[in-house]
């Protein structure tokens, strides 16, 4: 073997310091901390990334005692006790250094220091360009001009000659310079009164033995009585500052050579902690040697044709169905091997392919066949794609994406690579990575064909894994009954989209752009310059210089001026106030006003949103392309945006909110008898907890009064601590715990209900919706008082959002069915919330309505009524009411 030309010696206990103390509250979804190990391994990666070394070796401290603790008990005595979390981290350190195939080096008795130094004398000797990589000024001692000191977190590095030139004297005389000096943090004394500028002008002159032996060449005399009085100590630090150089071990340059990683092994750590980043840096598995590329209809008939147990599927696109992806093949798994069925590729000298029109309607007898079960990955992009060719997916369906979600909710991202991580410890692209940087039509059909052979691989072994643990935590009637039949319905809404008026959306704009001239002309008013409104560093000079106002908090930059810090400034000062209108305003115009019709379809002339279903931990949906979640509910701002979604010609919109669900969810949860008889009587439960609150009959209570009750009534809910409560109503800490009181003393059901909820959490590790639905809580177990607030706070929301988003889904599935069996032309294009819209006929408003209700009052039973408010009207704004 060749022997290597450099070598990187790492301190491996201040590489896992440094990054332990450098990322702060780090840890995966069990709650176990990871700061130290992703901030190590990051450190190290960067570090064979950028110096490409030829060899590298670790070097740890042992647990046992040196010879240095023996020689002086309080040697590192100052230091505080290794943190807890950074304990549990240090096996992850090392797995991780095997599973790179790092040498390492630990010998009982000596320092990582005294280790690097021998190792690095020993290289140097051979011939071998040596780096200690440490900040350590321990190791100046050994440095030559071939033995040099690498900082990687300044990127610098130094050689004897550098150590030489700092302090006057040659690097093997740095232990006589930190005798005098002393070092604080390995409690080294030295000589106190005698700092490094001065130690080093003495030693230029005298070694430190001559100056011991005969104090008198000194002529400052009151250096001198400092030495004089302070030998025993000088001799002690000089012995202790002295790196060992004989360290019993010998030195194999071919053991350090750097080596193919293990990739299993650093996939399933990186699994296991949760290193999404780190994850993509490893290269994905090999080829796919046996995937059968079809190009002639017979070979493709042939192969549908094979018996099968269930189609196994996933189609190469270019990018979203709705925003312009186009096929380039379609892959399935066949008798012996992976086919994939190329038809969208363009590259020169390219093989003929079966057309597209041809492909799809060989397919829609296996897609179409109700007996044969199908079995996919993110099946809501194929059933959008199979509609656009006219194939309907019918028949019992699976999709890996949903089951993964289920068994993990707390994770945001179930991309099939992603789940191949998790449960297989395997590596495989995603489509992103895949086209990257390149015309997709451009890639050639084998390459196609090894990708999407891997990935159907993966999707046939992960789905008996996949599907047996849903049964396993009992989440396989969710899974069949309201997630798998959701996904059709999704996929109809998103293919339906929603039109906008766009004249009334380019008048909005004017009106929002003179609305901005205004603010803008009054904030530079009081600030008495004209200054970038936008600039937090200019906003904060305004603020904080010029005005005066009492800075809150600080950032790295400087002071900050995020929102809730200008909340708080505006009790004093107009300016933040205006600010506050000003973001808000700016974000609505860029996020909506301005970008709604540049996502409109041409081919629709609708804005067709996703509606995402494996991304929030509880179980509601979200939307993205555009959010429509994040259009304010209330103000005039909000109802304006909402005014410019309108129906089609001959149709309106009708809006049905589910209300005071959640409460009524909590009602029927916790059992409490007054809520519960509220609900069923139609009583108006935020006038009720103003009367028990306020102490006074409902019919006294003010419209403020029933403010304040409503916050605290969803306030409790989230679990509200009373600083959040204060802070919502403008209220004392005081008088918000004694609002939350009384609440509590009213409802101790509620109370009860809670405190149980937070303790099963504790036991089983998850809560659980009406529906089943599970949500692991890990911030229960957290090592700060902060994370496990917010873990019972979880704890205690969850089950009540969870089964809201559980009672809404039933009730979109039912809706579907039941206006398919009617016979309507109405359909529902949104769902926001606890919110549904519909576009319905002129003629078809008042069966709607009756349908509505019915399905939404109807989709749950429990121990109180669900109520619907339906509305309808010639745009969102008006239906909403």
């Amino acid at each position: 073997m060749t022997k290597p030309s450099n070598i990187y010696l790492i301190d491996g206990n201040s590489y896992v310091y440094r990054a332990f103390h450098a990322i702060k509250n780090l840890s995966n979804s069990r709650g176990f901390p990871t700061n130290a190990v992703f901030g190590f391994t990051n450190m190290l990666f960067k570090m064979l990334r950028e110096r490409q070394p030829d060899a590298i070796a670790i070097a740890f401290d042992s647990a046992a005692p040196t010879e240095r603790h023996q020689l002086y008990d309080e040697y590192k005595a100052q230091r505080p006790e290794t943190p807890s979390d950074l304990l549990l981290q240090i096996p992850y350190v090392r797995e991780i250094v095997k599973a790179l195939r790092i040498k390492t080096y630990e010998i009982p008795g000596y320092e990582a220091d005294d280790i690097l130094a021998t190792l690095a004398l020993q290289a140097e000797a051979e011939g071998i360009e040596v780096y200690i990589v440490s900040g350590d000024k321990d190791m100046f001692q050994v440095l030559s001009e071939n033995l040099k000191l690498y900082d990687p977190m300044k990127q610098k590095e130094l050689t004897g000659s550098d150590i030489q030139k700092r302090f006057g004297i040659p690097p093997g005389r740095i232990p006589e310079l930190m005798a005098l000096v002393g070092d604080t943090t390995d409690n080294i004394p030295g000589v106190k009164g005698i700092g490094e500028k001065t130690a080093s002008m003495l030693l230029k002159r005298h070694s430190l033995d001559e100056i011991l032996k005969n104090p008198s060449v000194i002529e400052n005399p009151r250096i001198r009585g400092l030495i004089e009085n302070s030998v025993d100590d000088i001799i002690l630090s000089r012995e202790l500052a002295t790196i060992r150089r004989d360290v019993p071990l010998q030195f194999n340059p071919d053991e350090c050579i750097l080596q193919e990683p293990d990739y299993k092994h650093l996939l399933s750590l990186f699994r296991e902690l949760e290193f999404g980043s780190l994850v993509r840096m490893i290269p994905s598995e090999g080829t796919v040697s046996n995937v059968r590329t079809i190009l002639k209809t017979e070979e493709l008939e042939e192969s549908l044709g094979e018996d099968r147990e269930r189609f196994i599927f996933q189609s190469l696109i270019t990018g979203r169905v709705l925003q312009g992806g186009s096929v380039l093949g379609v892959g399935f798994l066949g008798k012996d091997c992976p086919i994939y069925v190329p038809t969208g590729h363009n590259y020169l000298d390219m093989p003929v392919q079966i057309p597209e029109g041809e492909l799809y309607n060989h397919l829609k007898t296996v897609f179409q066949n109700r007996n044969l079960p199908k079995l996919g990955h993110d099946l809501k992009e194929e059933i959008k794609l199979l509609r656009l060719k006219g194939v309907e997916l019918e028949g019992e369906v699976d999709d890996l994406m949903i089951a993964s979600y289920l068994l993990n909710p707390n994770r945001s991202d179930h991309r099939l690579g992603e789940i191949a991580l998790e449960f297989l410890s395997t590596r495989i692209e995603e489509p992103d990575e895949f086209f990257k940087n390149r015309d997709p039509s451009g890639v050639q059909i084998e390459e196609a064909a090894d990708f999407i052979g891997k990935r159907l691989g993966v999707v046939e072994e992960l789905a008996d894994l996949l599907f047996k643990q849903l049964d396993q935590e009992g989440l396989t009637r969710l899974y069949r009954e309201i997630e798998i039949p959701l996904i059709g319905v999704l996929a109809d809404m998103e293919m339906y989209g929603i039109r906008v008026d766009t004249a009334g959306l380019k008048e909005l704009s004017r009106h929002f752009e003179t609305e901005l001239i205004t603010l803008r002309r009054m904030i530079y008013d009081l600030a008495g310059e004209e200054f970038n409104i936008n600039s937090p560093k200019q906003l904060s000079r305004i603020l904080f210089e010029k005005i005066g106002l009492e800075p809150i908090k600080k950032t790295k930059t400087g002071y900050s001026t995020d929102t809730g810090v200008l909340t708080e400034l505006a009790k004093s000062h107009e300016l933040p106030d205006l600010i506050l209108q000003w973001r808000s305003l700016t974000k609505l115009k860029s996020t909506y006003i301005d970008s709604l019709p540049k996502l409109i379809n041409p081919l629709t002339g609708r804005i067709h949103t996703t509606f995402n279903q494996t991304v929030t931990a509880t179980g509601r949906l979200s939307s993205s392309d555009p959010n429509l979640q994040n259009i304010p509910a209330r103000g005039r701002w909000g109802e304006k945006i909402r005014e410019a979604f309108i129906p089609e010609d001959g149709f309106l919109l009708m809006s049905a909110d589910y209300s005071q669900i959640e409460l009524r969810i909590l009602a029927h949860l916790s059992g409490d008898h007054t809520l519960i008889e509220s609900f069923k009587k139609g009583i108006d439960i935020h006038s009720l907890t103003a009367s028990e609150i306020f102490g006074v009959p409902e019919n006294e209570v003010t419209q403020e009064m029933r403010r304040t009750a409503k916050t605290i009534n969803f306030g409790i809910i989230y679990g509200i601590s009373p600083y959040g409560l204060s802070e919502t109503l403008g209220s004392s800490q005081e008088e918000a715990a004694k609002y939350i009181e009384r609440y509590f003393e009213q409802h101790l059901s509620v109370k009860e209900y809670f405190q149980r909820v937070i303790e099963d959490a504790k036991t089983l590790g998850y809560v659980k919706t009406l529906s089943g639905r599970k949500r692991a809580i890990p911030e229960l177990r957290g090592s700060s008082k902060n994370q496990r607030a917010l873990g019972e706070r979880l704890a205690m929301n969850t089950p009540i959002q969870g089964t809201a988003a559980d009672i809404i889904k039933i009730a979109m599935i039912n809706l579907k069915q039941r206006i398919h069996k009617e016979g309507l032309r109405s359909r529902m294009i949104l769902q926001v919330h606890d919110e549904l819209l519909f576009e319905v006929p002129d003629d078809e408003t008042q069966i709607m309505h009756e349908v509505v209700r019915e399905e939404m009052e109807g989709a749950m039973q429990l121990s109180v009524p669900l109520r619907v408010e339906i509305g309808t009207g010639p745009n969102w704004a008006s239906a909403h009411g």
